[in-house]
């Protein structure tokens, strides 16, 4: 299945696709593990530092290496790509199945100038049958970023960057995207005080966008219950997780280190790492309604 076929079935039947950041290959390897375990479709993404950490090329190795491996649907996302260049590079690859180019910094005529080249060059690629890729734009800048952070949000800031219904179908009637990253209390990162979804404000932006799809950034700290509305409301198709599990990576391996000091030899800790994480990705996979779709 092509990753709209993917989307239009989640869209359909009422489930979400978690989109999990992989950090480095131990988080990698857990996205798959519990993918796989769970029988689920599952999206791994790449921002422009993970990227730069891999190689381009590299990441395109992985996941295909992997879709073989572990017989489930991998879907390659480009996360936050804040330069056309680097979205033509992914494109180029031909293993991307959606390119997210990130222009909530840029001017609005700019932003769809800018994600306008990225839709056509993305449309216009040759690619096997059964392959296409889609594009993501964002509009609103998504607050925070993905650490778990000591300070309280500005929630007064936060409530001025949500997504204005009618200028986001400006945007996708003159660009043309395919999914949009809507901006409705999600955050980036984990606050002491995480904000509570506006879902009156999705069920507006699912209204005046009837033919797009909608994405769920910040999708650590948010409780079960608001994600299971928000898919219900607003017909989220793909939710996006990176702080949890960087938390549980960082902590899983700080245990493992500390019971084993006069260990030196990583790969020999990293696999009990590997299932802490995976057991979050697990929950996310319950939570979104993914399990058993494959």
């Amino acid at each position: 299945m092509t990753v709209r076929e993917w989307f239009e079935k989640a869209q359909q039947d009422g489930f979400a696709i978690g989109a999990f950041n992989a950090d480095n290959l131990d988080i990698f390897k857990a996205i798959c593990v519990a993918a796989q375990r769970k029988k689920s479709p599952v999206m791994v993404e790449f921002s422009s530092g993970e990227v730069e950490y891999f190689g381009l090329k590299n990441i395109v190795s992985l996941v295909v290496n992997a879709r073989e491996e572990y017989g489930i649907p991998i879907l390659l996302n480009l996360d936050h790509a804040k330069k056309v260049e680097d979205c033509m590079q992914a494109i180029d690859q031909s293993s991307f199945d959606l390119i997210h180019f990130d222009g909530s910094e840029l001017e609005f005529s700019e932003n769809i100038s800018g994600c306008k080249k990225v839709i056509e060059a993305a449309h216009a690629k040759a690619l096997p049958a059964g392959r296409q890729v889609l594009v993501e734009g964002e509009i609103d800048k998504i607050a925070g970023s993905s650490v778990v952070h000591n300070e309280e949000i500005d929630f007064e800031a936060l409530h001025k960057s949500y997504t204005d219904p009618l200028k986001a179908a400006r945007f996708v009637s003159q660009t043309g995207v395919d999914i949009m990253a809507a901006v409705f209390g999600n955050v980036h990162g984990v606050f002491p005080t995480q904000p509570d979804l506006d879902l009156d404000l999705l069920a507006r932006i699912r209204k005046s966008l009837p033919n797009t799809f909608l994405s769920l950034h910040g999708g650590s700290g948010i409780s079960a219950d608001q994600v299971r509305r928000a898919i219900e409301v607003g017909k989220i198709v793909k939710i996006n997780v990176n702080t949890e599990l960087r938390q549980e990576y960082k902590d899983a391996l700080s245990e493992k280190m500390a019971e084993n000091p006069d260990e030196y030899a990583m790969y020999k800790l990293v696999p009990d790492v590997i299932l802490a994480v995976a057991a979050v990705v697990e929950a996310k996979i319950e939570v979104f309604g993914s399990a058993g779709r494959v």
